[in-house]
């Protein structure tokens, strides 16, 4: 509770949440009972907190939780056949727990790690301990990671090992500590500075920082004064740096709207990488976290707050770990807490861990989850700039945002428009993903072509396969057909052409992909993720999904695609917040590219064109391994 602000100390309702599931390995009423009794809160509060994140349990699991990634772009890389060879080896299907109690297994939402799936996650119950294993593509490493897994069952937490480097995909190891992929970060060497160090042994430690004149900046900035907080604000201004989140916005727009005289103010950096396909602020956070520090450094002292807070996703614990030792070793050395780098400016860090939920990447529900809540989005306006955070002056802006800010700040406005365009300018990380030879995090200049990142760096595609479809922008945006590839990569050609850049990530889906199954799993993705606020978006995507469900196996008609169609439209434009549109933009873009593709496959599944009985008593669902009640068209 001392973590967060005097007053505010329902805040540490999740991470207290946390901390009594690793103790009892579940959260049982009597534990969220005590619980509630220490906030001065009602029990039922606490179990409608609980019952909104997907990483805290009210069930027994076995000694590791393992969760196998099933989204689009690990689908397209062999995640369906990882989880069979799983559910063979354990002897269970979704959800059950092998004879011995030492695994339960389960599927789960994008874990970020698009770029070296099929990948899963595995955490030891009643411990600290969790991580992922990634790359597992073959029976020989499947079957060395369970029985490493099992070998370590009986370890202490404090001698499991953590692992600390990425090791390359030609080792010889069946294991890797970390396998990150090939993410040729040296590619185009005029635009490397964000992911210029993570090849480096000591990457993520303060000394490797500050010997490539990391802090150097902050401390001529603000323990200098060589720039006022407001030339900080208008340099980032002036460089047009837009939002890596997803949004687009221009950050020093953004912070132009703080109220003046108004404090405390909040410096809030999203980390809840969530979208399927984007998994570049993972790299940042594990590999270079000092540079994210110093970008917050110099973002709290344009926008005048003293407080911080990083919010990442709970799947990230590994990222968590190294926030937090490098938060440690910049205090210690005096760059954060009281009189910084001996100014008169205070800024203190803060990382709050999420519990999964994919709509806290939303910057309102971000801030309900911070504070204690379920994240459920807020109304805008009043903006977070205005009123965010405890009711007070926000910015909200996401991990890679932070971190250009470094480097913009120390070459200046003029530097970083040199790349890009005119409104889109300076270089980004592009996330490639799909089914391509090289999928990794490329740092480039917009206004890159689809065709140059896929062919010119990535290698081309799995087997030399025709692209049948790009997603541009993170599993959210609209699909582009393949002959937009050679259109340039900004945020206005890519909305002009009917989708948009997002987060920039770049999903590629090749021929021979089941489009009906693709599409199925990508509206699975929102029916799971859907906070429940509103009933469009939480009963009309589940809609969507029973009916595509029903296709798959087989007993589709042709106007179930009519139904489809009609039913992103309210859901779209009734829905309380943005998720609802992205829910149905893949949708919808499916069917405009491939309509002949689903009539071709329901007329090869249902050739008497059957239409489906009312009420349908049980379909089977593929992604959960369960029997569904009630599925109704």
């Amino acid at each position: 509770m001392a973590r967060y602000p005097e007053g505010q100390q329902r805040s540490a309702l999740g991470p207290a949440l946390e901390a009594v599931q690793q103790q009892i390995g579940f959260l049982p009423d009597e534990a969220m009972e005590e619980v509630a009794a220490l906030f001065d809160i009602e029990p039922a509060e606490v179990q409608a907190f609980v019952g909104f994140y997907h990483m805290l349990r009210q069930n027994r699991v076995g000694t590791y939780h393992v969760e196998v990634c099933t989204n689009v772009p690990c689908l397209l890389r062999g995640a369906g056949l990882c989880a069979d060879r799983l559910k063979e080896k354990l002897g269970v299907d979704w959800g059950g727990t092998t004879d011995d109690g030492m695994f339960t297994l389960d599927h789960m939402e994008c874990l970020g790690s698009c770029a070296t799936a099929p990948v899963v996650s595995v955490t030891k119950r009643q411990s600290n301990w969790s991580r992922y294993y990634e790359n597992l593509s073959t029976d020989e490493r499947i079957d060395a990671v369970l029985r490493e897994l099992r070998q370590l069952a009986e370890v202490p937490d404090n001698k499991l090992p953590v692992p600390e480097r990425s090791v390359p995909r030609t080792t010889s190891s069946p294991l890797p500590g970390r396998d990150i992929g090939p993410f040729h970060h040296d590619h185009h060497p005029e635009t490397n500075f964000i992911l210029a160090r993570i090849d480096q042994a000591d990457s993520h430690e303060l000394a490797g920082y500050e010997r490539d004149g990391g802090y150097q900046t902050a401390k001529e900035v603000v323990g200098m004064g060589t720039m006022s907080g407001e030339e900080v604000k208008t340099t980032v201004r002036d460089a047009g740096l837009r939002g890596r989140g997803g949004a687009g916005f221009p950050a020093g727009v953004k912070w132009g709207f703080l109220p003046e005289g108004v404090f405390p103010r909040y410096l809030v950096v999203n980390a809840d990488e969530s979208e399927p396909g984007t998994f570049k602020d993972r790299l940042i956070i594990e590999y270079d976290p000092h540079q994210l520090i110093e970008g917050i450094i110099l973002s709290a002292y344009a926008c005048q707050a003293n407080r911080a807070f990083i919010y990442i996703r709970g799947e990230y614990f590994f990222g968590a770990r190294r926030l937090e030792k490098a938060i440690a070793e910049a205090r210690d050395a005096g760059y954060i807490g009281k009189g910084i780098f001996g100014s008169d400016f205070d800024l203190e860090i803060t990382v709050h861990r999420g519990a999964g939920a994919y709509i806290c990447g939303e910057e309102t529900a971000l801030l309900s989850s911070l504070e204690g809540f379920r994240g459920h989005p807020r109304l805008k306006p009043p903006f977070p700039a205005i009123e965010g955070l405890y009711a007070k002056p926000t910015i909200v802006n996401n991990i890679e945002t932070i971190s250009q800010v470094v480097h913009i700040v120390k070459n200046g406005s003029a530097w970083y428009r040199q790349w890009g365009t005119e409104k889109s300018p300076g270089f980004a990380l592009y996330c490639l993903s799909g089914s391509v030879k090289k999928p990794g995090v490329y740092e480039l200049p917009y206004g890159t072509t689809v065709r140059s990142l896929i062919y010119d760096f990535a290698g081309g595609t799995i087997d030399d396969r025709p692209i049948k479809c790009i997603i541009p922008g993170g599993l959210s945006a609209p699909s582009m057909p393949v002959d937009l590839i050679d259109e340039p990569m900004d945020f206005e050609t890519i909305a002009s052409l009917g989708s948009m850049l997002g987060s920039g990530g770049i999903i590629v889906i090749c021929e021979g992909e089941n489009i009906v199954e693709v599409t199925r799993r990508m509206v699975g993705f929102y029916r799971e993720e859907s906070c429940g606020k509103c009933s469009p978006c939480r009963e009309g995507v589940a809609w969507l999904e029973k009916i595509l469900l029903r296709i798959e196996h087989g007993r589709g008609i042709k106007e179930d695609l009519d139904t489809l169609e009609r039913l992103t439209y309210p859901i779209e434009h009734q829905s309380f917040c943005p998720f609802g549109p992205a829910a149905v933009w893949g949708l919808r873009s499916m069917l405009k590219l491939f309509r002949d593709d689903f009539e071709r496959y329901i007329e090869m599944s249902n050739p008497e064109g059957k239409a489906p009985q009312l009420p349908v008593r049980a379909i089977y669902r593929p992604d959960v391994g369960t029997v569904a009640p009630d599925v109704r068209t």
